[in-house]
């Protein structure tokens, strides 16, 4: 896309061309076919996000190659981080935190730590609590993209992240999170599938790849 149009490729209609009448299924119905940008190494089972998506095709997968190469690697959002000193932290909460749990802004005067206190399956942050000073509020799943949100204010770009609180257990001074990939990262790895292409790999082994154990029919 280029200032809102799409832009067609050579390489973009010898795929639509490719793939003309094919349609991905299980046990004979289309898809759920979940898509997002870079998975960081490892997908998403699907209920770990959306609680519907218990799909047996919607399953963690490791997006290596046998060389250990991670196929997403390329991505420009593969790795990243994000910080906040004290105050902006205390303004991030003071936004996001009441329409995601409900709480007053003015219960968040001060922020006293910032943990991970459960992962699912996939190694991502299902839950954070954050200790307002006597009180800890709990955050679930993706909410946990919806609070912390960087300075700039878009979601934070996913929940696999590792987190470092400078001054936890009196204020917290500086929060850092050590990120992977970018999305909910369940299902289709679009900058995974970009390094499985350059490594010579089909769209038909690149779809099993992401979606495992669906087929390719041909419906017209």
């Amino acid at each position: 896309m280029y200032g809102g149009l799409a832009i067609e490729t050579p390489e973009g209609r010898e795929a639509v061309s490719a793939t003309r009448g094919l349609v991905l299924t299980y046990q004979g119905r289309p898809i759920e076919a979940f898509f997002y940008s870079t998975c960081g190494g490892r997908t998403a089972q699907g209920t770990e996000v959306f609680r519907g998506a218990a799909e047996p095709y919607l399953r963690s997968v490791a997006d290596e190659a046998p060389n250990g190469t991670v196929y997403c690697s390329i991505s420009p959002r593969y790795r990243w981080r994000e910080d906040w000193s004290g105050e902006a932290l205390r303004a991030t909460l003071e936004r996001n935190l009441p329409p995601v749990t409900g709480i007053s802004s003015d219960e968040i005067r001060q922020v006293v730590g910032v943990r991970i206190t459960r992962r699912t399956g996939s190694g991502r942050v299902d839950q954070l609590a954050i200790d307002l000073g006597g009180k800890e509020i709990r955050v679930d799943g993706p909410a946990i993209r919806r609070v912390l949100r960087p300075v700039t204010g878009e979601l934070l770009r996913s929940n696999a992240f590792t987190l470092s609180a400078d001054g936890s257990g009196r204020l917290v001074t500086h929060l850092q999170l050590d990120g992977m990939g970018a999305g909910h990262g369940v299902g289709f790895c679009q900058w995974g599938a970009v390094g499985r292409s350059r490594a010579g790999q089909g769209f038909q082994q690149i779809l099993a790849a992401y979606f495992p154990g669906t087929t390719l029919e041909r419906r017209y």
